[in-house]
């Protein structure tokens, strides 16, 4: 599954959300979550949060954030 995530990032070449990547693998984000904790602290995934701005569809707060996951790149 790790794999498959790492694939999945790599194939979008950008950062998806833990949504997105639940949806594409059909995995829970409950499940999902831990596995991209793991990955991050390889330091194979970089974790991005975006706060939530006004207009959001979502009906987030200020207070609130978006988390996402990118494939690390080594340069």
């Amino acid at each position: 599954m790790l794999s498959g995530i790492l694939q999945l990032l790599n194939e979008h070449g950008g950062a998806l959300s833990v949504q997105e990547i639940s949806l594409a693998l059909t995995i829970d984000s409950s499940a999902l979550l831990p596995m991209l904790d793991l990955l991050e602290r390889k330091g194979k995934v970089s974790k991005v949060e975006l706060p939530c701005g006004s207009g959001c569809a979502g009906g987030c707060t200020k207070a609130d954030s978006m988390t996402f996951y990118k494939v690390k790149r080594d340069d």
